[in-house]
């Protein structure tokens, strides 16, 4: 048995990898990079329904 567990859409249910795509949020900055570019936290998108969740 795997422990791979796969991220599910909370609001219509999709598992799909294709479906859920990673973004990143641009409301948090986690920290600045030797260059001073920030890194944001990143968050995901249901490619079905549109709704953005974070990964847990």
């Amino acid at each position: 048995m795997s422990d791979y567990k796969r991220t599910k859409c909370p609001k219509c249910g999709n598992e799909n990898p294709r479906k859920i795509h990673e973004e990143p949020d641009k409301n948090t900055v986690l920290y600045y990079s030797m260059q001073g570019t920030p890194v944001y936290k990143m968050s995901c998108k249901c490619g079905l329904c549109g709704h953005k969740f974070d990964k847990n």
